[in-house]
């Protein structure tokens, strides 16, 4: 049923390029003006669903894709996260406490192996262990525009690049008055997850030398499950001042504030088989969280002479996330002998806290021949994690309580020094390379405390405090021939040695078996580095068909890994594997027709992402929680200057969850599954409304899983994706 769906929308598209190229025929198309021609390109284009990405090699040789506003609003997301799930490439892994991009199979380490810049701020959090990057907390409708890296970006960009780099911007310069508001509803059929959201901005010039843009945005997010509820507000700000020729200075200011009203992840325990039947059934406790992000910045930007700029920008991030209320409910808990039905673990009182502060420098020089590059930063980061927890239980013979006071706090402060040079030795051939420094220095300071009684006799009392100082030292290299084989076409090649420097958090352990014996000590895991090689093309063929192929393979030695989280039974384990891959091929194109009316893009992703030898042994597991493919099928039409449809697909491949043991050869498999949304688009003057249907065949689908049954607190539970929903959407913009 599904593929006859998508058959026929493709067929009916077809069948609508074949009528609409005869009635031009017949019509004769040499009766329209050039200009009439442009006008109407121009007109079509503001009514026609675009294409999902722009693919290019830019100025140094660096494969980047880019979505623009077009293709983000009238397409009823409910957050930003959607957005990724639609785009080609972009993966979206969840380990239990919330999604991250994932870019070229990284997995469960794709919150520390894909920098994710938010108008080129870092907002990774530097805590690894609950690090879920804030995507959340940008209003998809407030976002400008997204650029994608794939794979790489280490010389420029420095640590946890492995899977490559995401910026999402949300400013912009308007050179005449504009306004944009809009306000959407969105319906998840048979469930209770309603959405309401609405934006505003305002963009124009003052005088002749300042811009200023302001937005706003509110949140009222539902979710599948009963109880899910997120509300929020955005305000942004942007202020550009060009006080002289070629010199300005810029100020970007984005603030989120929210409160989240949800469950647990749903538990095996409770729900052994999950079906569609089990969408709406939330979790067993009960969730209150607060969220606030602050994104500062203030720039510079100087003409140095007529080939070389400078830019200077000093920026502060914050993310912070506490849990007001916060009781997670357990079917089944074991302590020693002891079996209960019930139990709770309250975290009411747990906080994570992410600071940044940096300063970045770069000098810019393009000459006859070539472009060079000079940049240096300083990133402050602070990463506090608060862990206030209480279980208790009873049963017939006993009670349990056990307190767990655990704060973590971590500082990181790296400094980088890296140059990037692209060489033309001809037309055709070009040459980019590049070399990065980076030093990490880190002070970190943990207390584990914890109070156990049972039937009210104090049978463990006991602290355990540990602190490190410490510095990291690496480096990153970069080597890109690119042949431009026609005006057209370019081939390139691409070899990168690159690096990850660990959070604080994998920088101490906690070893002993008894109370007394309790103690932290470093967990010297060894450096851990990758080399990529990649091969790509990018071509025109004729006027009306772009193709992108690239094919790429990472080796990484040591890579870290990690086994639980800090509310696991049996805390957390580190190592390194001694070697993992990450291997395969990323096919993009899209056709224009009919003056652009007429659009389809399709997109194919195959990723076999493996560790190859653990502790000296070959072994063959899969990295958790990589899709081994993803596929995208986009088609849009344009009837006229007024109404144009939609259609896009998603086809995600199966997954593995996470080892149970570091040397186990079992991985549940995460099944398959695919996503299709229709829609359609009406512009009437400065007015525009959409409306469509969002998982239309009401895919089931997990987007999260994790079948570790011997951990019942932070492990052994699911969530189930949003099923089939209605949105509406209305715009007006001047």
């Amino acid at each position: 049923m599904k593929k006859s769906i998508i058959f026929v929308s493709l067929a009916l598209c077809l069948a609508l390029l074949q009528a609409q190229e005869a009635q031009e025929a017949q019509e004769g198309a040499s009766t329209q003006t050039t200009s009439q021609k442009n006008e109407e390109r121009v007109r079509l284009q503001s009514v026609v669903t675009a294409s999902p990405m722009r693919s290019q090699l830019d100025e140094l040789s660096r494969n980047v894709y880019a979505i623009d506003k077009g293709n983000i609003q009238n397409k009823g997301y409910r957050s930003t996260e959607d957005i990724f799930r639609y785009t080609p490439f972009v993966g979206l892994s969840n380990v239990g406490l919330g999604s991250n991009l994932d870019l070229r199979g990284q997995g469960n380490r794709a919150n520390t192996s894909v920098q994710v810049l938010i108008n080129g701020i870092y907002s990774n959090m530097l805590d690894s262990s609950h690090g879920v990057t804030p995507l959340n907390t940008l209003s998809p409708n407030a976002i400008e525009s997204i650029e994608i890296l794939p794979g790489g970006g280490a010389v420029m960009y420095g640590n946890g690049t492995r899977g490559g780099v995401v910026n999402i911007i949300t400013q912009k310069r308007y050179e005449q008055p504009y306004f944009n508001a809009g306000v959407s509803y969105s319906h998840i059929i048979a469930s209770t997850g309603d959405n309401y959201n609405a934006d505003a901005r305002f963009g124009t010039k003052l005088g002749q030398s300042t811009y200023l843009t302001i937005g706003a945005a509110y949140i009222n997010r539902g979710g599948p499950r009963t109880g899910d509820k997120t509300t929020g507000a955005q305000a942004n700000l942007a202020l550009i001042h060009d006080f002289s020729p070629g010199h300005s200075l810029s100020l970007d200011v984005d603030y989120f504030t929210g409160k989240i009203l949800t469950t647990p992840n749903n538990s095996f325990m409770d729900i052994a088989n999950p079906s569609k039947d089990d969408r709406k059934t939330p979790g067993y406790g009960s969730l209150h969280n607060t969220q606030d992000r602050l994104d500062v910045s203030l720039g510079y930007e100087g003409q140095m002479s007529q080939n070389s700029k400078l830019e200077l920008k000093a920026f502060y991030h914050l993310n912070r996330i506490k849990y007001v209320d916060s009781v997670t409910m357990l079917s089944r808990f074991n302590y020693r002998n002891f079996a209960f039905n019930d139990a709770s673990a309250d975290q009411s009182g747990s906080l994570f806290d992410d600071q940044k502060a940096g300063l970045i420098a770069k000098f810019d020089y393009k000459g006859e021949k070539n472009r060079l590059i000079i940049g240096a930063e300083s990133l402050y980061a602070i990463g506090k994690r608060t862990m206030s927890q209480n279980i208790g239980a009873s049963n017939q013979m006993v009670t349990y309580d056990h307190l767990v006071y655990i704060p973590f706090s971590g500082t990181k402060w790296s400094n980088a020094l890296y140059v990037l040079d692209k060489y033309d030795f001809s037309k055709r051939f070009s040459l980019t390379g590049g070399l990065r420094y980076e030093n990490a220095i880190y002070d970190i300071d943990v207390t584990n405390a914890h109070n156990i009684s049972v039937s009210g006799l104090n049978v463990g009392n006991y602290s355990t405090k540990g602190s490190l100082r410490d510095s990291v030292h690496n480096w990153a290299l970069e080597i890109t021939p690119n042949f431009a084989y026609s005006d057209s076409g370019n081939l390139y090649a691409k070899y990168e040695k690159g690096f990850f420097s660990p959070s604080p958090n994998n920088m101490l352990k906690r070893t002993g078996t008894g109370s007394s014996n309790y103690a932290y000590e470093p967990t010297s895991l060894k450096n851990e580095e990758y080399h990529t090689f990649e091969v790509g093309l990018k071509d025109f063929l004729g006027e009306h068909i772009f193709i992108s192929a690239s094919a790429f393979y990472t080796l990484t030695t040591n890579e870290f890994y990690t086994v639980g989280n800090a509310h696991s039974v049996d805390g957390v384990q580190y190592g390194n594997y001694d070697f993992t891959q990450r291997a395969g091929i990323e096919l993009f194109a899209e056709q224009y027709f009919l003056g652009d009316s007429l659009r389809f893009s399709e997109s194919f992703t195959y990723i076999d992402a493996k560790i190859l030898k653990l502790n000296g042994t070959s072994v063959s597991y899969q990295i958790p929680y990589v899709s081994n493919y993803k596929a995208t099928i986009g088609v849009s039409y344009a009837f006229n200057r007024y109404f144009s449809i939609w259609n896009q697909n998603t086809f995600y491949g199966a997954q593995k969850d996470i080892m149970q043991e570091t040397n186990a050869n079992h991985q549940d498999t995460i099944p398959a599954y695919s996503l299709t949304d229709i829609g359609l688009n009406l512009k009437l003057g400065d007015l525009s409304l959409s409306g469509g249907v969002r998982n239309v065949f009401d895919t089931f689908y997990y987007s999260y899983y994790n079948g570790n049954a011997a951990d019942t607190i932070a492990g052994y539970g699911f969530l189930i994706g949003q099923g089939r929903s209605v949105f509406v959407e209305g715009r007006w913009s001047f």
